[in-house]
């Protein structure tokens, strides 16, 4: 293998950074420790791998908005014991031009919990920051549920509020088509 396509596959391996990428490429936190923060030390998490009909994704397509592309993806149920805490959701979509992703925790009762940034690959003035994120918790689905809708836009930022609440609909509408939807 010629030296240009061997550095062309270490980069898309991610083994070699470029200069640009990787003064704003910070991966903040690990999914296993978000998820210990978020639902407790004691929680027990359960994987599970859906692939959805092509009935369900036209229902989340329809509850959340057209960007919703893969059929197969993960999730993960919280347990304490025998009593469910809630379901996380890991969401990885681009911003501007890099990639950003956060875990969606969703209550039994199909709110949000919380809202965390694992990765965000952008300059830190995209960052949403906690304050803002916060204002999720709570919110239900909605077509409102976005900047200028319920949520308010983050000045210099609009296109990672406007990902992130992207990022809670899909979660939201998922957790209403496998979960909530079916009690």
């Amino acid at each position: 293998m010629e030296r240009g396509a061997r550095l062309l596959v270490l980069i898309a391996a991610g083994l070699v950074s470029s200069p640009v990428a990787s003064s704003a490429a910070r991966t903040i936190e690990t999914r296993d420790a978000a998820l210990g923060r978020v639902f407790g030390p004691d929680a027990r998490f359960e994987p599970r791998t859906v692939y959805l009909t092509a009935a369900q994704v036209d229902s989340v397509r329809v509850l959340a908005g057209p960007r919703f592309e893969t059929p197969r993806f993960t999730y993960w149920r919280a347990l304490r014991g025998d009593s469910l805490l809630g379901f996380a959701f890991l969401e990885t979509a681009v911003v501007r031009t890099m990639p950003a992703t956060w875990l969606i925790a969703v209550t039994p009762a199909g709110s949000v919990r919380t809202v965390e940034i694992l990765a965000f690959h952008e300059p830190e003035d995209y960052l949403p920051r906690r304050r803002w994120l916060d204002h999720l918790v709570g919110k239900r689905l909605s077509k409102r549920l976005r900047p200028g809708g319920d949520v308010d836009g983050i000045t210099g930022a609009t296109l990672s509020a406007r990902a992130a609440c992207d990022a809670v609909r899909r979660s939201l509408a998922l957790t209403h088509i496998l979960e909530v939807g079916v009690r």
